[in-house]
């Protein structure tokens, strides 16, 4: 739970002994103090960003490559529901996730009190059905997969005092879910308020003595919010081999031809610093385009691998006119033609086989012959959501731009449906 703002006060300037006094005050009642990281979708601390305080099963901006740990340990993942490879992190900067890790971040959990050898209470949250813990209340010690069972009960605010918790919109722990570890959450947020159906114990805890006075760790200052845009951080570096190899330049304005640079046609790999770039095949801004977002591009899709000639920064792009009809999504052979549509989903690792190419949600894919057979995707803007029941019901993935040559263990062959969350 988080502390008060006032005892959180008198901890600043509180004698070292009365700060280990109250914090096993707190922790013997089941509170526990705030922690905070900013994420942030590109190296350097650059992109698009999202501050947190407590995990986050799916991050609100699909994946991080750089982090700002300021108070507490969490422990970050390479996959979504803190699956993949994880490793923990104290306060500090990380300006990039690299080597045998992986570079990327998918989940986040708060684990502040699990490393400083605090054990937990058994597993056990409190359900509210109105915000700031009033109205009735619904207490559970294990996993329940329909938390209603006829008693019209609807949560909105919760405590949580032993364990780490997944709150979950569906029956049986489907929709959208959210984990919760011990913690006070007077307002679940307008996704999961008077929505929550189940819950379950994803780390149940474990029940060691509390020692006399648990270890105090000095925070470094509170991280102030992220500065606006500078031009010199909206940038695009590009390189003539895969993965980031071979000639490399930078470009932080537009260039209408890339004829003497060395550059044209040879373009095989970027990064996206800020901004959304259209890449185009032609000089001029011409021929078939793609807007590509902050992010990371190993490998330009067959579309647009060796055949840029020009770059340009632009906003927003329309999307109309890609699907004909005014759908939201079209199938392709594999060795379609070049197009702008913005995520591309494949039928095969390493993107290979047919593509369904999207502007926008697709609540079943149903009716497209590519159903349960998505194997890698690439996106080139937006943060996208994908889910393996129609309707975006059942486990969902969330991705941001960048190319994914492959599904995480258990999804792939399973996307039913799929919408842009940012």
């Amino acid at each position: 739970m988080n502390i008060s703002s006032r005892t959180r006060h008198a901890f600043g300037g509180a004698p070292k002994i009365a700060v280990g006094a109250l914090l096993l005050a707190a922790l013997s009642s089941g509170v526990a103090a705030a922690s905070d990281v900013w994420l942030y979708s590109g190296r350097d601390f650059t992109g698009a960003f999202a501050r947190i305080s407590r995990s986050e099963a799916n991050l609100p901006i699909g994946a991080a490559r750089s982090l700002r740990v300021a108070t507490g340990v969490w422990e970050a993942c390479t996959g979504a529901n803190f699956t993949g490879d994880c490793r923990r992190l104290s306060p500090g900067d990380y300006r990039e996730l690299g080597g045998r890790y992986g570079d990327t971040v998918m989940s986040l959990r708060d684990v502040t009190y699990a490393s400083a050898g605090v054990g937990y209470a058994p597993a056990r949250i409190q359900l509210y059905d109105r915000t700031g813990f009033r109205g009735r209340t619904m207490t559970y010690e294990q996993s329940i997969a329909d938390i209603d069972a006829g008693s019209r009960f609807t949560a909105a605010s919760a405590i949580v005092t032993g364990g780490t918790w997944e709150v979950c919109t569906d029956y049986n722990f489907g929709g959208r879910c959210q984990a919760l570890p011990p913690g006070q959450y007077n307002d679940l947020g307008s996704q999961l308020n008077y929505r929550i159906v189940s819950v379950r114990v994803v780390d149940g805890g474990r029940p060691t003595p509390l020692p006399a006075v648990p270890p105090i760790a000095v925070a470094p200052p509170p991280v102030a919010p992220p500065p606006a845009w500078n031009n010199d951080r909206v940038r695009v570096e590009v390189f003539t081999n895969p993965n980031f190899t071979g000639a490399a330049m930078t470009l932080d304005n537009d260039i209408d031809n890339l004829r003497n640079s060395g550059f044209n046609d040879r373009i095989q790999s970027m990064r996206v610093f800020g901004g959304n770039w259209e890449a185009c095949e032609d000089r001029d801004f011409g021929g078939s385009c793609m807007v590509f977002g902050p992010g990371d591009y190993r490998r330009l899709p067959p579309q647009l691998d060796r055949s840029i000639s020009s770059l340009r920064r632009v906003g927003e792009p329309s999307w109309n006119g890609l699907v004909q009809g005014g759908g939201a999504y079209v199938v392709m052979d594999q060795g379609a033609g070049r197009s702008r549509h913005p995520v591309w989903l494949y039928e095969h690792s390493n993107f290979n086989g047919r593509t369904v190419r999207a502007t926008g949600d697709v609540a079943d894919l149903g009716s497209s012959g590519l159903n349960d057979a998505t194997s890698s995707i690439f996106i080139s803007l937006g943060t996208w959501q994908f889910c393996e029941d129609s309707n975006y019901r059942g486990r969902c993935l969330t991705l941001g731009p960048g190319q994914y040559n492959e599904m995480p263990p258990g999804m792939n062959d399973s996307i039913s449906s799929f919408r842009r969350v940012r």
